[in-house]
């Protein structure tokens, strides 16, 4: 196949080995897969769909599964310091299940960029690890280990998660215009968490085995996966006066009013970007 050759969506999606979803949004809505339109079709270069693929490999690092834990047994930590309600469940209140669920992107999001900058750049990031019961850290990055000591970080970072298919990163006016809470830089990271990766830890465990067994002897019935790694796929980054003010992204309209926004395919990933975004921590 050569550099320069043309691919329709289809041919585009299974180069790429993604899915079909994943390809539309990439390509569609946050526009970090280019393609041309010729006549009434769209047509992908082999040349920019492996710079794509390469890209993302470049920014993918793996948690392993010990990681893992050590990011779960903190998220129970702070789904149990809480203060108050932290939405509406069934009885009223969100559970500690469904909150530590909800924490957990983020923390693996931070140790996915702590690892992605030990790697890459050999420098070692500071996280916040305290556990705070209001759940506001104004900072995500605190310091950075030069020897037996950690300085204090020099600009402020903040790392938000999605989910693997998304976007966008949508920051809240509370958080972006909040003098105390604002950030300097806004690292977008996806990570690829099964929906049931409880269930997958728990998969072995004693009193768990009889629903696995049945789940994997019966037809017609999802199996339960073994959870080994997490991939984590750091998209970009924004500096704060990038984003954009807006009342909604496409297929979603902001009930409350508006948020701050940027797309993937508009944020900084280059080699250079990243070296010149160290520079400043």
């Amino acid at each position: 196949m050569r550099e320069n050759e043309l691919l329709n969506s289809s041919e585009a999606i299974e180069h790429l080995g993604i899915e079909k979803k994943e390809f539309n949004n990439y390509f569609k809505n946050s526009k970090e897969i280019k393609g041309n339109k010729i006549g009434s079709r769209f047509w992908f270069k082999k040349s920019d769909l492996d710079f794509w693929k390469e890209l993302k490999e470049q920014r993918t690092v793996i948690l392993t599964l010990k990681e893992y834990e050590k990011c779960f047994e903190f998220a129970i930590k702070m789904a149990y310091s809480a203060r108050g309600s932290h939405g509406t469940g069934i009885r009223g209140a969100r559970s500690e299940v469904q909150m530590a669920d909800d924490f957990i992107l983020g923390i693996l999001a931070e140790h996915g960029i702590q690892k992605f900058i030990k790697e890459k750049f050999n420098i070692d990031v500071e996280l916040d690890t305290e556990v705070h019961p209001d759940h506001i850290t104004e900072q995500d990055f605190i310091g950075i280990k030069e020897r037996n000591s950690i300085r204090p970080i020099r600009i402020n970072v903040a790392v938000k998660a999605s989910k693997w298919k998304n976007c966008f990163n949508i920051i809240d006016p509370l958080e972006y215009e909040n003098p105390r809470r604002r950030s300097d830089i806004y690292i977008f990271v996806r990570v690829g968490l099964p929906s049931d990766h409880l269930f997958r830890i728990l998969r072995e465990h004693s009193f768990f085995k009889n629903v696995k067994d049945f789940l994997e002897n019966s037809e017609g019935f999802k199996k339960i996966k073994e959870l080994r790694e997490i991939p984590i796929w750091v998209t970009g980054f924004s500096y704060h006066n990038e984003l954009e003010k807006v009342r909604e992204i496409p297929g979603q309209r902001f009930d409350n009013g508006y948020r701050y926004v940027k797309a993937v395919g508009q944020m900084h990933n280059s080699n250079d970007d990243w070296k010149d975004l160290v520079k400043k921590l």
